[in-house]
């Protein structure tokens, strides 16, 4: 097989059929700062399980909320993969996406536990009303 023969067998980004995904991110598994390609594990909308996905992602944190496109890929060592193209990520606005966020790590001296008391402590105070 010659060098365009291979070239012209590869499917074009156009001619893939692309599925779209949405669903909050778990934990991150790999990161790399110097072009953004990440591993994750999400919680997708619908699933019982946690979903791999795969690909460059700008800063992701657990407890975000991502709306993806891409294909579903079979990693012949760790398994199915979601090979995301595109994706969007929207505002935290659950109660567990919050309380994921501030247990991430990402500000120090603040774990899940901790995380966990912050959040029961705001819900307890905005049940609160002024009378």
């Amino acid at each position: 097989m010659t060098a365009k023969q291979v070239q012209e067998s590869v499917p074009k980004l156009s001619q893939r059929i692309l599925t779209d995904l949405q669903g909050q991110i778990e934990r991150i598994t790999y990161t790399n700062d110097e072009n953004g390609y990440t591993i994750a594990k999400i919680k997708g909308y619908g699933q019982r399980d946690l979903l791999t996905i795969v690909g460059n992602l700008m800063a992701p944190m657990p407890g975000e909320i991502i709306k993806m496109r891409g294909e579903w890929t079979n990693h012949p060592k760790y398994g199915e993969q979601f090979k995301i193209v595109h994706y969007k990520t929207t505002v935290r606005a659950s109660v567990y996406g919050i309380q994921k966020y501030l247990g991430s790590g990402l500000i120090k001296g603040i774990g899940p536990v901790m995380a966990s008391r912050i959040v029961k402590w705001v819900s307890a105070f905005q049940k609160v009303t002024l009378v």
